[in-house]
């Protein structure tokens, strides 16, 4: 994130509520409808694309992209970086969905995969396959050379594919081992089902890398909505797109929706686990239901949103599966779209919900102090989950990586309502989020195993969130993508958190992405001109006292040139992105860790949702420091960003600052001779926090402000009338 911000009079009036004690919030005066604009967005595809498209070229229309950067984040010699082109599809639909997992590393033949729909140019066999083709890119050297292999074409088209690398227990030969995706199906503009499929690989350059699906039963499988009858174990279920995963016990999983309307997204009734066990050269699939007890809207439909996710542990025996939504017995701030989490630990043979995070517990009042208040009572706060991800650390423990924004309303009807507040950022449009210290987009961790309340950690701020899809939409004219359909909608542009594991599970990895504010349009806090960031995180296992966030923040687009060769197509253009769920081993050096991360980076030419795209690549080793120093800069980068307010003032003074953890300042008013004439120690929180600044005694005229914790510090000008 940036460290530097503009806060016109308005907001400086908006700020002074966010104290730890007080009982009024900012209240909203805008919302969206999150649930509904997702759920129309994500279920958008190209019915009305022509057959035959072609690659746009020429210049780069939107005027809000360039390259120009004035922050290079901090990292350590090591990291090394190479983005590369890896392939095409059809259009950008595909990518869309952050919570699918079309790119994968296995550990256990050292191979990374991706799975996508077929280029404009490319010809699969038999040639009458549709543009629903799905391919299966393979690398067994880290991204250094490719093969490609289909292993899906048929009449009902594949789509938003996802996938990974089955060995098989044991087995460490990439000879030996199938590629495995799945997905939903179209046939005549409407949805129809699900696709699954596998293929055999073999080595690098074989023959059984080419343009025709395996032709054996059962290598491709149709199950279709209209099933009199589904095989055994099996129930219906649609959108097969979510949290696919291949385990060290010789299964593969996916997860799909279970929906009174299997064509839209908008009827949860909950989550099915797809479980795939390979039998004789094929995958016998197996379902298993999760519905949990929802708050009823006055439709009837459950309060539950589509985005569910699924993680597992290396050894496939503890996994979870999250589902956001509000629970019909939850109460005051939990009574929101939160995470619903079911969890086994016999390989999915049972599955039990457990505890929810608690909202109303006093050690998240540093969560719910910063959000805004209710619509009906600006007095109190409910989360939503804006954007999150999810993965299983060496402890069995699962993390929520997640932005939460304010809802809208407590509401039975707009549970899925996510507030908006005007601001003078830019004064015609409503943001989530006021872009100021204790109200910004924070990347929180949640971490929990159902024995014992969830705890949290910060991992990062940002600097810009999601423009508009929605015509009508605050920022769709910062959208850098272009508008399509009826409904002239545009692809989503958030932060699309991704997490990963190393197969250890000792180091967590984060990646998102935003934009550098200093040169969007007019400096909005639109994420225009994304770039991917990241930071690692070791758990217990490793520190054996906490979980230890690195202090430095890559960026895995935008990098010095001692790192590698910047590419402009990703550069500032990093719109829909994915890291492999797993990533390389972690090769510790003193308090330093490099972790080998594939990335992929998907977009257009001009933003065009219709044309053919590209896909980039980076198998990254990012260098993360855990070295002690006194306080990282993940904490300082807070102190950075204070203010004090009002400014210029008279008697008294109010210092407004955001923690990431527990820490005492030090705070000295000098004057501009340097001398110094007061000073304080003051103990801080984690989240925001209020420090009145005495001013007695002081002249008027121009002080400065210095703030200090361990080895960082900031100074601040302030002025007396």
């Amino acid at each position: 994130m940036k460290k530097q911000f503009l806060l016109g009079s308005a907001l400086l009036a908006t700020l002074c509520t966010f104290s730890q004690s007080a009982k009024m919030k900012v209240k909203p005066n805008a919302f969206v409808n999150t649930k509904m604009e997702k759920a129309s967005y994500f279920k958008m595809d190209d019915n009305q694309a022509p057959q035959n498209l072609k690659r746009l070229t020429g210049p780069e229309t939107n005027p809000n992209s360039t390259n120009i950067s004035s922050e290079k984040s901090s990292n350590v010699n090591s990291t090394t970086i190479n983005w590369k082109l890896l392939c095409g599809s059809m259009n950008v639909y595909g990518m869309l969905v952050s919570q699918s997992r079309p790119l994968q590393y296995n550990d256990n033949v050292n191979a990374v995969s991706f799975l996508h729909r077929k280029s404009a140019t490319y010809t699969a066999t038999p040639v009458n396959s549709n543009p629903g083709t799905i391919v299966a890119q393979i690398s067994s050297n880290w991204g250094t050379t490719w093969d490609s292999t289909c292993i899906w074409a048929n009449v009902d088209a594949g789509r938003y594919p996802q996938g990974a690398i089955y060995a098989g227990i044991g087995n460490t030969d990439i000879a030996n081992a199938y590629v495995v995706g799945s997905g939903p199906t179209v046939n005549n503009n409407l949805f129809t089902g699900d696709w699954y499929a596998s293929k055999k690989l073999a080595a690098p350059g074989s023959t059984l890398y080419n343009t025709t699906p395996d032709a054996s039963p059962n290598a491709q499988q149709f199950l279709s909505f209209t099933l009199g009858s589904y095989p055994a174990n099996q129930a219906q279920h649609g959108w097969s797109r979510y949290g696919f995963s291949s385990t060290d016990d010789g299964v593969v999983r996916s997860l799909a929706l279970i929906e009174d309307d299997l064509q839209g997204l908008s009827t949860m009734r909950g989550a099915m686990v797809v479980k795939g066990s390979f039998n004789a050269g094929s995958f016998t699939w197996t379902t298993d239901s999760l519905v949990p007890n929802c708050v009823l809207a006055t439709d009837g439909s459950k309060q539950l949103s589509s985005e569910v996710q699924m993680a597992w542990n290396e050894a496939g025996t503890v996994g979870y599966v999250v589902m956001p939504g509000a629970l019909s017995t939850s109460t005051l701030a939990n009574r929101g779209f939160q995470p619903i989490v079911y969890k086994t630990t016999n390989s999915g043979a049972s599955w039990a919900q457990i505890g929810s995070i608690d909202f109303n517990a006093p050690s998240m009042a540093f969560i719910t102090d910063a959000l805004f208040g209710l619509q009906g009572d600006s007095t109190r706060s409910i989360p939503i989950f804006d954007n999150y991800d999810m993965t299983v650390d060496a402890n069995n423990k699962l993390h929520i990586g997640a932005i939460l924004a304010s809802t809208f309303d407590g509401g039975n009807d707009s549970i899925g309502f996510t507030s908006q507040v005007m601001t003078s950022i830019n004064p015609t449009e409503a943001y989530k989020w006021l872009h100021a210290p204790g109200s910004r987009p924070y990347l929180f961790d949640f971490i929990g195993d159902g024995s014992a309340a969830w705890s949290v950690v910060v991992v990062d701020s940002m600097s810009s969130e999601g423009p508009g899809v929605g015509s009508t939409s605050a920022g769709y004219n910062d959208n850098p993508w272009d508008p399509t359909g009826t409904a002239s909608a545009k692809v989503g542009t958030d932060a699309r958190i991704q997490l990963g594991r190393t197969p250890s599970g000792d180091y967590i990895t984060f990646s998102w992405v935003e934009s550098d504010t200093n040169f969007t349009n007019s400096g909005r806090k639109w994420n225009s001109i994304p770039n991917i960031k990241s930071r690692a995180m070791q758990v217990g296992t490793v520190t054996n006292t906490t979980n230890l966030v690195s202090t430095n923040e890559l960026n895995v687009t935008e990098y010095p040139a001692s790192q590698g060769l910047a590419n402009a197509e990703v550069t500032g253009r990093a719109t829909l992105h994915y890291m492999s769920p797993t990533t390389g081993t972690a090769a510790i050096t003193g308090c330093t860790v490099e972790i080998k991360t594939p990335f992929t980076v998907t977009n257009s030419r001009p933003y065009s949702q219709l044309t053919n795209n590209t896909t980039w690549v980076a198998n990254t080793n990012l260098s993360y420091n855990f070295c002690p120093t006194g306080i990282s800069k993940n904490n300082m980068s807070k102190i950075d960003n204070s203010m004090i307010y009002p400014n210029p003032a008279k008697n008294a003074a109010t210092l407004s600052i955001s923690m990431v953890e527990n820490a005492v300042l030090g705070i000295s008013i000098y004057n501009i001779m340097g001398q110094e004439l007061k000073s304080q120690n003051s103990q801080t929180q984690i989240g925001s926090n209020q420090i009145n600044l005495d001013l007695s005694g002081l002249t008027k005229g121009v002080y400065l402000v210095k703030i200090q914790s361990g080895n960082s510090s900031s100074t601040k000008k302030l002025i007396i009338e």
